[in-house]
């Protein structure tokens, strides 16, 4: 009897020691309804202000769509410990009740929307909070601080995820840094970044950081050091003194740091992709993959004005060799109608739209792990190079065939245009090519003439062409290619806002410090030059 009461203890003993050296996370946050619902998050909109105590406000704007029954319940995650709730509400405006479920590691909250939900039922949670702490020092950019954020995320579909920052006032475009290609946009006037992704996977966590100007923001003081509260205990004596340090050290806090491990520049990407990286507007882009397709013979200029016409070429035959797409060409001519248009309205909203952002994602998922500083200076470099082997070139048949070996390469250049007009020497002969798209289809200049034609010259035969001088061969090579451009679209600036959804107005009503709770964004790109890594992390969401 004794040995069997004896063994019971030492189960239970044990049982409780695993429970105990169990991580908080997996005790401490459960479900109250074990049994699985199926629902997606139509729309995770978020909205960070970041204030100059190191603290943040936090707008959270989430539409749930239930597809089997449930109790009316959705989880969310905050980002670390200590956070205020300021309110809770429904579009409507109605207040929602709320329990903070945080335990451990895990920080969130469970919002209760008022009743039980059926299948296709749906409903939108604005969630408003502050968060202390939430920057620190970031080690990669000297001078920095920095903040990163990782949207709550859920067991789910989520079909609309958008996250724009809000730096201090004072942040401009030219001084802050993120962790990954971002957006310039506003809200409600005020300078902030922005990120979007579409149709996430159950469970997929991404995270947006940023870094500015440390005199923007005012981080708190670390306290007193662990020895302050370690030193009575040197009395005690030598061995009990190290046994309660090294005990200590496990257990001390530290402060987290922002930084990432970079494997130097991101080498291996094309003329296209290096574009996005260094920050080449979205049309430009475009018209890169344009001309692309013309080198490779995938494709013929049919009009230039009023929009660009194009038509694929045949198929080629059995003998030949096709050439290679990008998968970026592939998308490109997909969107090709039959009369040869690019029709503005299917292109903005679908696929020439999706070209970009595919393009566009796949850089960011390229350039992960990878220093985007270095990459933008290295492909800088290539550009310098391409722009050394054009003007030295000795004869106009070695320049012409240097020119259409790098055009690509020097799309990249932003100052192209000047370039083309100052790089070759005076008094040198150029001697273009028939299949210069972006040479022939420019305006044609009649000697003598004021104003270009609005129409394009005929591409002439091989015996037809004749050298001519740089600064005239210069000027039709830019405005081709601005004609080029601006005529890919109708209208430029409306093409841009398309790119990215604008959201409705009609679905946010909460404000933070009366702001709005939208999360709208602009066309303006932002090549990011710097990386940070997060100092805290979300917990996942869900519902019931």
């Amino acid at each position: 009897m004794v040995m069997r009461g004896t063994y019971k203890l030492s189960l239970l003993l044990l049982v409780v020691a695993v429970t105990a050296a169990l991580p908080p996370s997996i005790v401490a946050f459960t479900p109250r309804d074990a049994a699985a619902i199926q629902y997606r998050i139509d729309k995770e909109w978020a909205v960070i202000w970041i204030k100059d105590d190191a603290s943040i406000d936090l707008l959270y704007n989430i539409t749930i769509t239930y597809e089997s029954s449930a109790l009316g319940y959705l989880t969310l995650g905050l980002p670390a410990r200590g956070f205020t709730i300021v309110s809770v509400k429904n579009l409507l405006g109605t207040s929602l009740s709320y329990d903070d479920v945080s335990s451990g590691s895990v920080y969130a909250v469970e919002v209760y929307f008022g009743h039980p939900m059926s299948p296709g039922d749906r409903d939108t949670v604005l969630l408003v909070a502050t968060v202390p702490n939430m920057c620190f020092p970031d080690e990669m950019n000297p001078g920095y601080v920095g903040m990163q954020f990782m949207p709550t995320y859920f067991d789910a579909w989520t079909t609309d995820l958008r996250v724009a920052i809000v730096p201090p006032a004072g942040v401009t475009a030219d001084t802050i840094k993120t962790s990954e290609t971002a957006f310039f946009t506003t809200v409600d006037g005020d300078f902030a970044v922005y990120w979007e992704r579409s149709n996430l996977a159950p469970n997929t966590k991404v995270t947006f950081g940023v870094s500015v100007p440390e005199e923007y923001v005012t981080l708190p003081s670390p306290g007193p050091s662990i020895w302050f509260y370690l030193a009575p205990l040197f009395i005690i004596g030598a061995v009990v003194v190290v046994i309660i340090a090294i005990r200590r050290r496990r257990m001390a806090y530290e402060k987290p740091k922002v930084m990432i491990e970079a494997l130097g520049p991101r080498r291996g990407l094309t003329s296209v992709e290096a574009a996005v990286v260094v920050g080449v507007p979205p049309v430009k882009v475009l018209t890169m993959i344009l001309f692309g397709l013309l080198l490779k013979g995938l494709v013929v200029i049919e009009e230039v004005a009023p929009l660009v016409k194009v038509r694929q070429m045949d198929a080629v035959t059995p003998d030949e060799k096709a050439p290679r797409q990008r998968y970026y060409e592939i998308d490109f001519l997909r969107v090709i109608e039959p009369d040869g248009s690019l029709n503005e309205q299917r292109l903005a909203r679908q696929r020439l739209a999706r070209t970009y952002l595919s393009l566009r994602d796949n850089v960011d998922r390229k350039m992960r792990g990878y220093a985007r500083a270095d990459t933008v200076n290295y492909y800088k470099a290539i550009v310098d190079k391409a722009w050394t082997q054009v003007t030295r070139a000795a004869t106009p048949q070695l320049q012409a065939s240097a020119i259409e070996e790098n055009i690509q390469w020097l799309l990249v250049d932003e100052n192209y245009g000047d370039k083309f007009k100052t790089a070759f020497p005076p008094g040198l002969m150029i001697l273009p090519r028939p299949s210069w798209f972006w040479y022939w289809y420019g305006p044609a200049f009649p000697r003598g003439a004021a104003t270009p034609t609005p129409t394009a010259r005929p591409t002439p035969s091989p015996g037809d062409v004749q050298p001519l001088p740089v600064q005239e061969f210069a000027d039709r090579v830019v405005s081709g290619l601005e004609r080029a451009t601006n005529h890919i679209v109708k209208d430029v600036e409306n093409f841009a806002n398309r790119l990215i959804p604008s959201s409705r107005s009609t679905q946010s009503s909460e404000p933070v410090r009366g702001r709005s709770s939208c999360v709208c964004a602009c066309a303006h790109c932002a090549c990011a030059c710097a990386c940070v890594s997060c100092a805290c992390a979300c917990a996942g969401g869900g519902a019931r």
